[in-house]
């Protein structure tokens, strides 16, 4: 080390200089381990009480039967799922989350902080970037103008892929993604992500778009009509 280079702080040794600890090495194992596409998305499923085989794989519409067995088969092999048969119930499986598997969510909970936190620009990636539109969309929904407590929004992407999307709020609950829902949708909307995403930052107007024909619903004509007041405008992008 060169006499004009401040030393590092070392760990623990100052409160105020105190440099948290990422080593490699842990991170490299983790990522390894548990970094690919589907195994954490697995495990948040189970953390919100999606246990059945069946029921997991509605949740995510993109994975395979095939993978998704595969993938399950794995996060047992490394001891973050157990799987229960339940010989009451024909011998009926479902799958529980290990000690484990349960310490996982305090890092899920950072990772989609982090993402909506940080509000990444677009990547490339269609799928990503229709996630995310859709999630922030839920984030702005306004509760007080809505038909019902409990709304399932469907998307239709024609041109697109993923060719689908829904957003669903209730009383206790909300969430947004790509995919089909797995419960019963209210109102469709037809429009391609590129223009949802104009819509949404106040690009165009809904009824502008309406009318050049870029939306359309499928449901009931009062809440199509009703859905343009159904969520606030977010802040100007900087």
């Amino acid at each position: 080390m060169s006499a004009t280079q401040p030393a590092m702080p070392r760990l623990g040794s100052d409160p105020d200089g105190w440099i948290p600890s990422v080593a490699y090495c842990p991170v490299s194992l983790g990522t390894r381990l548990i970094g690919d596409r589907w195994s954490l998305l697995i495990v948040r499923e189970m953390l919100v009480g999606v246990n059945r085989f069946n029921a997991i794989h509605r949740a995510m519409p993109g994975l395979s039967r095939t993978l998704l067995s595969s993938r399950l088969r794995y996060l047992e092999h490394i001891g973050v799922v157990d799987r229960v048969v339940d010989s009451q119930h024909s011998g009926r499986s479902e799958y529980k989350l290990t000690r484990a598997g349960l310490a996982l969510r305090p890092v899920l909970e950072a990772l989609g902080t982090w993402t909506m936190e940080w509000q990444l620009p677009p990547t490339g990636d269609d799928e990503l970037n229709a996630a995310s539109l859709l999630w922030h969309m839920h984030q702005g929904l306004d509760r007080a103008t809505l038909p019902k407590q409990e709304l399932t929004i469907g998307f239709r992407f024609p041109k697109s892929e993923p060719s689908t999307g829904w957003i669903y709020v209730s009383e206790f609950d909300s969430g947004a993604c790509v995919g089909f829902p797995d419960r019963e949708i209210d109102l469709t909307v037809i429009v391609e992500p590129t223009i949802l995403g104009e819509l949404w930052w106040g690009k165009r107007t809904c009824a502008t778009a309406i009318a050049a024909g870029d939306v359309g619903f499928e449901g009931p004509t009062d809440l199509a009509s009703a859905y343009p007041g159904w969520f606030r405008r977010p802040p100007p992008r900087t």
